[in-house]
């Protein structure tokens, strides 16, 4: 029991620190519905990175919050008529053969 209060004590604490999603500034009800569904799964996808990195044992040397900052740096362009991905930096591509990401 103590472990799984563990565990909502540290997603709270992911929820806050890493999504900051402590403070909403909602006016209706419907929006702030709306902030906590966006917040959740966003909560989801932290989580769901964290276990990408713990099962091809980088959790050590990145965080989600690394893979989402590397990610960012992925581009698609549109040149002429198709879409082509831009140049993916070498930190990048690192964690995206790390984790087996499919980019395209």
């Amino acid at each position: 029991m103590l472990k799984s209060r563990t565990e909502i004590e540290q997603s709270y604490d992911t929820f806050k620190h890493t999504i900051h999603a402590d403070r909403s500034y909602m006016r209706a009800d419907h929006q702030l519905q709306g902030w906590m569904f966006i917040n959740f799964i966003a909560l989801m996808m932290h989580y769901r990175i964290y276990a990408m990195l713990k099962s091809k044992g980088m959790q050590r040397k990145h965080s989600p919050g690394d893979v989402l900052v590397h990610l960012k740096r992925v581009n698609r362009l549109k040149v002429g008529d198709e879409w082509q991905i831009s140049e993916i930096p070498k930190k990048s591509r690192i964690i995206i053969d790390g984790l087996v990401i499919p980019i395209m």
